[in-house]
């Protein structure tokens, strides 16, 4: 008798299992509670324990903490030794507790799942939980820690690593980087995606079950580059994969019950039609599905064309008023930049006339007391640099000023060569204008470049 109760529980826990695949809730629930009930009756803790962790997974995220909880934690405790189950516990209370953005106790239950997966020894079970630890860290946008568990992820992969687990990486990679708003990197992950979606699927025609999902993806991709046609050829893909995948999982879970339970039954000739004439609508369906998302998807590009067409005109015709109005000031700056120049040409040959009168005088000793007399008859109560200063203002302003507040270490001569610079002066004529030779030209040159080092002009 026991051991018909036993039996009992575990052909439960089966049948169970079959119509959660399926998609039947309520039928997996009544299923997983007898499975409960018998496991009891027969004491088999294993059996109880599988059954509550499935009763839990039926009750979902949205179901009550206390009664969640509590099926998970004696899930936990029934199944003993068996680390790896323990895991799969454990990532569940944190996968219940990050969704409903309770971080702290999530990170709590995945260190635990981390631990019993080291106990476990086996690299599957550390890898559910560096994936779990990688979304919660995403959902608590601490994205940083997102990224270093999914890089963890992948090397546990290493020195081979398949295509699925690559598209798994850059895609999760990807979005790490386009909510840190690194546009560059978040491309070269998308981009590398793209790459490995194309080489799993080349002709464009099937996409299997790990590349379907990433068209998705690569549609919004190909949308933020501006390549529409890639993006609706994208789109497509995806929702042709999606109804494939639908049609598939039907095909598996119906071929799984017919050999599990009802295997006479399916071998009805009536029962094969009814299963045919449904495969038929679906395919139908999908196929009406997949022409109304190609005509929306159609109708979108061509309302953002022209919605992009008329942003073209509003940004053309305000390019070409700006245009007017900067040759318009271009045309002012310019005529200013021609009376500053020609103020400046007068100012350097009245320099120069300067200069000459003055060796002239200073050759005689008996007109030397004339100096002042001929400086104040050209520059008035300024001397000849004063009166090349207010040029320099004129064309330049506030240039003394930031030179001596940068660069207080300059002499004087140093910071005559560096305004001398702007007017693109030879050596000889620097020289000429201090009133010194071309090598010590170079010298103040050469220290000015020093003080002044990268700022230098």
């Amino acid at each position: 008798m026991p051991q018909d109760v036993k039996q009992a529980a575990q052909d439960a826990l089966e049948q169970g299992k079959v119509q959660q695949d399926s998609g039947n809730s309520s039928k997996a629930m009544r299923l997983f509670k007898e499975a409960e009930h018998y496991g009891l009756l027969a004491d088999d803790t294993l059996t109880v324990a599988h059954a509550r962790f499935n009763i839990a997974k039926c009750l979902g995220v949205f179901s009550d903490e206390k009664e969640f909880v509590s099926l998970l934690k004696s899930a936990d405790e029934g199944f003993g030794d068996d680390y790896t189950e323990r895991v799969r516990v454990m990532t569940a209370l944190g996968d219940y507790y990050q969704f409903h953005k309770q971080f702290d106790s999530a990170e709590f239950y995945l260190n635990r799942a981390m631990d019993y997966a080291e106990r476990s020894g086996t690299i599957e079970a550390k890898r559910w939980v560096l994936s779990a630890f990688h979304v919660k860290c995403f959902n608590a946008k601490d994205l940083e820690k997102s990224g270093d568990y999914l890089r963890q992820f992948l090397q546990t992969y290493l020195p081979e690593v398949s295509d699925s687990v690559l598209m798994y990486y850059y895609h999760d990679m990807g979005n790490i980087y386009y909510k840190m708003g690194n546009m560059d990197s978040m491309a070269y992950c998308y981009g590398q995606l793209e790459e490995i979606v194309t080489r799993s699927n080349p002709d464009g025609c099937n996409p299997n079950g790990d590349t379907w999902y990433y068209y998705g993806t690569l549609a919004n991709f190909a949308e933020m580059r501006g390549d529409y046609e890639k993006a609706c050829e994208y789109r497509y893909q995806y929702d042709k994969g999606d109804v494939h995948r639908y049609l598939e999982e039907r095909e598996n879970n119906l071929a799984l019950i017919s050999q599990k339970y009802d295997t006479a039954v399916m071998q009805n000739e009536l029962n094969e039609k009814i299963i045919h004439k449904q495969r038929v609508i679906i395919l139908i369906s999908g196929l009406a599905v997949l022409v109304l998302v190609a005509f929306l998807i159609s109708q979108v590009r061509l309302a953002r064309r022209r919605k992009r067409e008329a942003e073209i005109n509003a940004e053309l015709f305000h390019f070409k008023q700006q245009n007017k109005a900067l040759a318009k000031k271009d045309a002012e700056h310019e005529q200013l930049q021609q009376n500053y120049a020609d103020r400046l040409s007068e100012a350097l040959e009245k320099e120069q006339r300067v200069m000459l009168f003055l060796d002239i005088y200073l050759k005689n000793d008996k007109k030397a007391h004339l100096l002042k007399d001929l400086e104040a008859s050209v520059y008035g109560d300024k001397d000849h640099w004063e009166a090349m200063l207010e040029v320099v203002d004129q064309l330049y302003p506030d240039l003394m000023a930031t030179l001596q507040q940068k660069y207080p270490d300059l002499d004087e001569d140093e910071r005559k060569s560096f305004i001398l610079s702007y007017f693109k002066l030879s050596r000889q004529e620097e020289a000429d204008y201090l009133g010194t030779t071309v090598n010590m030209v170079d010298k103040i040159r050469g220290r000015r470049r020093k003080k002044m080092g990268q700022d230098m002009l």
